[in-house]
């Protein structure tokens, strides 16, 4: 195999070990009942499992069509990203819906930079479908990013509305939380 073709394998089984690792842990997030009860947390789950599940295509479809040997390097890519990820995803319990978004977050960040290195090595090779499918994927990441941001003080403010009596939860305090947060990420938008 030319050094090329054992380059291809190895981003192309990274990223796609990645996708895969990602999309069983929100498989496992959308049966979770505590997530389901939040309306707009679980719409934002939702988005990223069928994402997910359209990357992992995607990817798969790609390493067939450049015959890049990926699957026999997926066996060694999947350990190393699930050491890498461990802490993330080991096992989906009770866990409160803000962790779990959380988690997605981290999670996606980590995709996206997949992409980003995986974008950057197909133009470096020369190779337009490696470079184009990456981008693609990170244009679909990004949003989901940006809409776990705006959720997430949403989640945080209820969960401790409900979860502790001594601390009496204003209803504005989730918007505030968002625009605030959104704030910091964009400094076109008002802060305090």
């Amino acid at each position: 195999m030319s050094q090329r073709q054992d380059a291809i394998r190895k981003h192309t089984a990274d990223q796609l070990a990645l996708e895969r690792h990602i999309l069983e842990a929100i498989e496992r997030q959308r049966g979770d009942d505590t997530l389901k009860a939040d309306a707009r947390a679980n719409k934002v789950v939702i988005e990223i499992e069928r994402t997910l599940r359209g990357h992992v295509e995607e990817l798969e479809r790609l390493a067939e069509d450049l015959d890049a040997g990926v699957q026999s390097a997926l066996k060694k890519a999947v350990t190393e990203v699930l050491g890498l990820a461990a802490g993330l995803y080991d096992k989906v319990r009770e866990h409160p819906v803000s962790r779990m978004l959380r988690d997605d977050y981290t999670a996606l960040s980590l995709a996206a930079m997949g992409y980003t290195a995986y974008h950057s090595f197909g133009l470096a090779i020369g190779e337009d479908r490696i470079a184009t499918l990456a981008e693609r994927h990170l244009r679909n990441l990004t949003p989901l990013l940006v809409e776990i941001s705006k959720v997430l003080p949403h989640v945080v403010a209820r969960e401790v509305a409900e979860e502790n009596d001594e601390f009496p939860v204003d209803a504005t305090v989730g918007p505030e939380a968002e625009r605030r947060t959104q704030a910091a990420w964009n400094p076109e938008v008002t802060s305090v």
